[in-house]
């Protein structure tokens, strides 16, 4: 017999949550102005990958990327399957616990929403949560985790009567938990045996869900930066890895023509002309609107933006013209402010900031509001108010808070204490950090107040250890095979920052480290092209094999990699 009055509970609390899904809009990047109802629907490339079968880990506790070429040939239809958005959907798959994972600007948290509004009523619901509005200070139940503290003014019964139905309803719930990557806390061990009244703190309901203690039926989604989920313990992993690659040539022309419209050939022309190295990260939702707004507004004090760095400086530098930016001082005196709240954000592991740690810079929201977004709910579980008047905040993207760190470590820190960050600094977590700090470094370098010398002396010692580190990694290539996949992306992360850089003496020292066997990962990045094209044409050995058969390039990367193997010398490099 069906409860009607939880039911009813229910139902009253999804339409909140859906009320909550509509403010959640999809990323919109200042300069692209463009009506939402114009933007076509297009989906990155979803590709189920062996992300957790490392046969060579060093402790059982610990995942690896899977590096064994002979078995990804082998089973590498089971392996690599292409997952279309519509398939995510189902629910009978086997697949309980699943991981989505992609590399910054991929989509993950668009995906997310898009996936949450997909499911429909009655067959099939969605709860959609996102780790940065948690609160990880005080013990809460699951009910007041999902429901209760999660909207403001619902009361005690309607809370307790729909998580009672979603107890019994289970098998028909998805639950999708966004930026696992910005969790302020780590899965560890296996799941306390508690019941679902016991408050518990929000690592351990984490874990009770991901166990399937607590809603053994209902499936989850965790979508995450893939260095987050390396450390998931055995006990806690899910089912089933799914990597967002990028989007297909056609999706991110009719996404490019969208944005630019009528100036759709000439911007295409121009960037193509001033920095054809950049087309492949067009493939990027994120990097492709960033792209477009450094060409329609380009910044003379930037220059052209070539880079990476030099797009996103450009976008901070045309913050000045915004009208949303009330900030009434000097405009770098504002960067400089910020790019400090956002390092110690960074540090200390976080996106979220608050309006006091702002007021502590002499900032406030509604100055800065292209920059910094406040959070919507405000209570319990969200916790985005700290105590009365304290708001919490982000970065418009997480991206964004990494540049602004950069920016910080560069031009405002002491050198004592750069050398001191160094021994984190090559850590996973700051990957895209250090790859903004080498492009601030070697091709910005100082602005116009700034010191030069200290920052002369942080590039020698960024360099150097660059330089060490890629020495390193090259010993292990000799030393020991097994865990090829790992050093093949920590060799190409490394070649990023080089790519940043645009320094040939610097890329001709790194291609001396350059691995004779390089399997390239499955799939590559197109954040990843660039970088690795700039070194290797400055490699002058012979390389025994550079794979390509697993990394699903498009046709722009295919293309740039191509170009520089074909200005190599004859039988220089073997691939296929």
């Amino acid at each position: 017999m069906i409860d009607i009055s939880r039911e009813n509970a229910f139902k009253k609390v999804l339409k909140l949550h859906c009320k909550y899904l509509d403010r959640e809009g999809d990323l919109s990047i200042q300069g692209v102005n463009v009506c939402k109802d114009e933007i076509p629907v297009v989906h990155p490339s979803i590709t189920q990958i062996p992300f957790f079968e490392g046969k060579s880990a060093p402790k059982e506790e610990r995942y690896q990327p899977s590096d064994k070429l002979s078995e990804l040939a082998k089973n590498q239809q089971e392996e690599l399957k292409q997952i279309q958005f519509h398939e995510l959907l189902k629910k009978d798959d086997g697949s309980s616990f699943i991981s989505v994972i992609g590399y910054p600007g991929s989509g993950k948290s668009v995906l997310s929403k898009r996936l949450a509004r997909s499911y429909t009523w009655p067959h099939h619901i969605c709860w959609h949560r996102k780790f940065m509005d948690m609160n990880y200070r005080d013990k809460l139940t699951i009910e007041e985790l999902i429901f209760k503290k999660a909207f403001p003014g619902l009361d005690d019964d309607t809370s307790a009567q729909a998580f009672n139905w979603l107890v019994e309803n289970n098998d028909k719930a998805t639950l999708i938990f966004d930026g696992f990557d910005q969790a302020e806390f780590e899965l560890k061990g296996n799941s306390p045996k508690e019941d679902y009244q016991t408050p518990m703190h929000v690592r351990d309901i984490m874990a009770s869900l991901c166990s399937k203690h607590f809603l053994p039926n209902c499936r989850l989604i965790f979508t995450s930066r893939p260095h987050s989920m390396i450390f998931v313990p055995k006990s806690l992993r899910p089912s089933s890895t799914l990597l967002l690659g990028d989007l297909a040539p056609a999706d991110m022309k009719k996404l490019f023509v969208a944005y630019t419209g009528t100036k759709s050939d000439e911007i295409w022309t121009k960037l193509n002309n001033n920095a054809p190295h950049l087309v492949p990260l067009c493939h990027n939702p994120l990097m492709l609107q960033m792209i477009i707004s450094s060409q329609f507004h380009p910044s003379k004090r930037i220059g052209d933006a070539t880079t990476l760095t030099r797009v996103f400086a450009t976008m901070v530098e045309n913050l000045r013209r915004s009208e949303n930016l009330r900030y009434q001082e000097d405009f770098n005196e504002l960067v400089l402010k910020l790019s400090q709240v956002a390092y110690n954000a960074t540090k200390k592991g976080t996106v979220v900031i608050t309006t006091k740690q702002l007021r502590k810079y002499g900032l406030d929201p509604s100055t800065v509001q292209d920059i910094v977004i406040q959070l919507f709910a405000h209570d319990g579980a969200t916790n985005s108010r700290v105590f009365d008047g304290d708001c919490r905040l982000y970065f418009c993207h997480q991206t964004f808070q990494e540049f602004f760190a950069a920016f910080y470590i560069v031009y405002q820190m002491l050198v004592k204490d750069f050398k001191a960050l160094l021994k984190n600094l090559f850590k996973d977590n700051w990957s895209v950090v250090r790859r903004f700090l080498f492009g601030l470094l070697l091709d910005l370098g100082p602005l116009p107040d700034s010191d030069a010398g200290n920052l002369e002396t942080k590039k020698e010692i960024f360099v150097e250890t660059l330089h060490q580190q890629l020495a390193k990694i090259s010993s292990k290539y000799v030393k020991n095979r097994d865990d090829e996949a790992v050093r093949d992306q920590q060799t190409l992360d490394r070649y990023a920052c080089v790519g940043e850089g645009k320094d040939s003496s610097i890329a001709t020292k790194a291609a001396e480290h350059f691995p004779t066997t390089l399997q390239l990962p499955q799939p590559m990045n197109s954040n990843l092209v660039p970088g690795f094209c700039f070194v290797m044409k400055h490699v002058t050995k012979q390389l025994d094999l550079l794979n390509l058969s697993f990394c699903f390039l498009d046709a722009n990367s295919f293309h740039e990699i191509a170009s520089v193997i074909k200005e190599m010398k004859p039988g220089q490099v073997r691939y296929y």
